[in-house]
């Protein structure tokens, strides 16, 4: 079993990553492209040209806070201190209301 394991980070590590630079507007409808399709902007890519790939099985969307973002999320937030798990919360209400009330007056 931990050979398994073992062979799958060495093909992982023979894997070579190219970036590509496209036009603004390029790049804005291969993500528009990616959430129609639900899937990550690099697997439109593949798509198009014919390479496997797969769905997203949970879309997240991930967020990095560093000490300062933390205190004024904490601030915003009427909180005493820094609770991390209360500031997830409140950033996800947030950004739900935002985009609940967004679809009802657009």
């Amino acid at each position: 079993m931990a050979t398994d394991k073992w062979e799958k980070e060495k093909h992982a590590l023979k894997k070579v990553q190219i970036h590509f630079a496209f036009q603004q507007e390029i790049i804005a409808s291969i993500r528009h492209d990616a959430a129609d399709d639900n899937i990550n902007p690099s697997d439109i890519v593949r798509k198009i040209v014919g390479l496997p790939y797969t769905k997203i099985q949970r879309a997240r969307i991930g967020l990095s806070f560093n000490e300062h973002d933390l205190n004024y999320l904490s601030n915003r937030y009427s909180l005493e201190e820094v609770d991390e798990k209360e500031i997830k919360r409140r950033v996800m209400e947030e950004i739900n209301l935002h985009y609940h009330k967004q679809n009802r007056n657009g």
